[in-house]
């Protein structure tokens, strides 16, 4: 698997990729290129697509056999976690809660590798099928995956209280 990120996503792209990879598991991905993009828009955010024959110009001379994109919000934060969601006028898909944003990306980069699988082994094109894949690859990750540090909780922005913005101030 080549994965392309582009700059305009800021944290580490090392990271952003072993969690890629850790969603791909169980799919072969040796002739899929995955291209994280940022959403022009905040409701297209952890937005993916995968495609069973991509345009020439949407490979940019890479060579694949298999496209998948997934549009990130530039900065990637754990704001509105842990965060409940299903798969839009599927009643049959199933709820996934996710803790943070790399759980996010998890669920939706699996999501998508279950499409691959899909189009490698000429099976129906199933939204529910793919959620279900997510969520079993989820649960897996987390298995193996060490919550988030608090340290990373730390790196969060807070609010001062006055007298520490009046201490800072007039230090």
């Amino acid at each position: 698997m080549r994965i392309a990120i582009s700059p305009d996503i800021r944290t580490d792209h090392a990271h952003l990729s072993g969690l890629i990879v850790d969603a791909f598991q169980g799919v072969p991905a040796f002739d899929v290129l995955v291209r994280v993009e940022r959403a022009k828009r905040p409701a297209l955010s952890f937005a993916g697509r995968a495609y069973p024959e991509p345009p020439p110009s949407m490979l940019r001379g890479e060579q694949a056999r298999y496209l998948v994109r997934l549009m990130l919000p530039s900065a990637l934060r754990n704001r509105a976690y842990p965060k409940t969601y299903r798969y839009s006028k599927r009643k049959t898909a199933p709820w996934i809660t996710v803790r943070d944003w790399r759980e996010r990306l998890v669920a939706l980069a699996a999501h998508e590798a279950c499409h691959v699988h899909q189009f490698r082994e000429g099976l129906r094109r199933s939204e529910v099928q793919a959620e279900r894949w997510a969520a079993k690859v989820l649960l897996s990750w987390r298995e193996r995956e060490p919550p988030a540090e608090p340290a990373d909780l730390e790196r969060q922005p807070r609010q001062l209280s006055l007298d520490e913005a009046l201490a800072s101030t007039y230090a």
